[in-house]
C-alpha cells in the first residue's frame, strides 16, 4: 500500500491473478454470457416463451469455449490496468505527497480502465461470440411449428453437429472472419459505448478495494493484510460494483454477439441505444439483471482470488527486492 508500487510489479502480479481466477470460474462466465443471450418475451407466459439464443453447452469442455483467447485478454488486460494505475497512482502520490483519496482512486481507475477497453476490447469480442455460441439461420426462415418441420430442424441441427464434430469448432481465427466479414473492422469494438462505461466497474472495485484495505491497515496499526482479509475486502469491492453495472454488461454481451447469420433477428440491434429499447419493450427490467446470481457467484469468487493472489506475489516480488 505504499507510494512506491513499481508499475511492472503490480502488472505482473495483477496478470498472475486474474489467470488464476480466470481459469477457476471460466465455467461460469461462459454460462452466464449464454444467460445473457437468452431473450424472454415479458408480454408473454410460461416457460415455453423463452427463447434460447445460444445452442447448450453439451459437455463441461464446452463451458471452456474461447479458453485460450480469454487467457490471452485477461493476461493483457490485467497487465495494461495494473500498469497503468500503478503508474498514475505513483505519479499523484510523489506529485501530493500522499496516498489518492477515494475521489482520486476513482478516477485514476477510471483511465487505465479507458485504455484497457480501447487497446483489448478486440480480443473480448471474439471471445464473447465463441462463449454465446449463438444459434446461426439453417435454410429458410420458417415460423411454422408443425411436426414435420420440427423433425426437420432436428434433422437439420444433428447434421450440424455432427459437422461440428468433424471440423471441430469454430477457431479463434474463423469467429474473427466472421466479425470482420459482418462489421469490417470496427465490428472488432462492438459494444464500445457500453465498454467504456463499464470502466466504472473496475474503477468503483478497485476505489473500494483501496479505500477499505488503507482503513484496515490503519486501524489495525500494520503494514500489510492478512489472505483472509485480502480475500474479504476483493469480495466485498466486486460485490456493490456489479450490482451496480451488471445491466450495461448484458447490453455489451448482446451488441457483441449480433451477426447477419444469427437466427434470432430481433437481436440484432444497431447499437447500445438501440439494444436498450428494444430490450425494455419486448423483455423488461428482469433482461437486464438475467444471470446475475451467476455472474455475482463468478465475479466474487473471481475478484478474491485475484486479489489474493495479487496481493501475496506483489509482497513476495518487493521483499525480494528488498523495498
Amino acid at each position: 500500500m505504499s507510494a512506491s508500487k513499481n508499475s511492472v510489479v503490480e502488472a505482473g502480479a495483477g496478470a498472475a491473478g486474474a489467470l488464476v481466477a480466470l481459469l477457476v470460474t471460466y465455467p461460469l462466465i461462459t454460462l452466464n454470457t449464454r444467460q445473457h443471450v437468452t431473450r424472454r418475451d415479458a408480454r408473454a407466459e410460461g416457460d415455453d416463451d423463452e427463447r434460447p439464443s445460444s445452442v447448450k453447452p453439451s459437455s463441461l469442455a464446452a463451458l471452456y469455449d474461447g479458453i485460450e483467447p480469454a487467457v490471452v485478454g485477461t493476461v493483457a488486460s490485467q497487465a495494461v490496468y495494473n500498469y497503468w494505475y500503478a503508474r498514475v497512482n505513483g505519479t499523484y502520490a510523489r506529485r501530493r505527497g500522499r496516498e489518492p483519496t477515494g475521489a482520486a482512486s476513482l478516477a485514476i481507475a477510471s483511465f487505465a480502465g479507458c485504455v484497457n477497453v480501447l487497446m483489448t476490447l478486440p480480443i473480448w469480442t471474439i471471445v464473447t461470440r465463441m462463449q454465446a455460441n449463438v444459434k446461426k439461420r439453417e435454410g429458410a426462415n420458417e415460423e411454422s411449428e408443425s411436426e414435420s418441420e420440427e423433425d426437420v430442424r432436428r434433422e437439420v441441427e444433428k447434421k450440424r453437429r455432427d459437422k461440428s464434430k468433424r471440423r471441430g469448432k469454430p477457431s479463434f481465427f474463423d469467429v474473427a472472419a466472421e466479425i470482420a466479414r459482418d462489421g469490417g473492422i470496427t465490428g472488432f469494438w462492438q459494444g464500445l459505448t457500453p465498454s467504456l462505461v463499464m470502466v466504472s466497474n473496475p474503477a468503483l472495485q478497485y476505489a473500494f478495494y483501496e479505500t477499505a484495505a488503507r482503513r484496515r491497515l490503519k486501524s489495525q496499526a500494520k503494514s500489510n493484510l492478512s489472505a483472509l482479509e485480502v480475500f474479504c475486502l476483493g469480495a466485498y469491492a466486486k460485490f456493490g460494483a456489479t450490482v451496480l453495472t451488471y445491466p450495461l454488461q448484458v447490453i455489451k454481451s448482446r451488441l457483441q454477439v449480433v451477426s447477419k447469420d444469427m437466427a434470432d433477428e430481433r437481436m440484432r440491434y444497431r447499437g447500445a441505444a438501440h439494444a436498450f429499447r428494444v430490450m425494455a419493450r419486448d423483455e423488461g427490467l428482469p433482461a437486464f439483471f438475467r444471470g446475475i446470481e451467476t455472474k455475482l457467484a463468478q465475479t466474487i469468487l473471481a475478484a478474491a482470488l485475484m486479489f489474493t493472489v495479487k496481493e501475496k506475489l506483489a509482497e513476495a516480488a518487493y521483499r525480494r527486492a528488498g523495498a
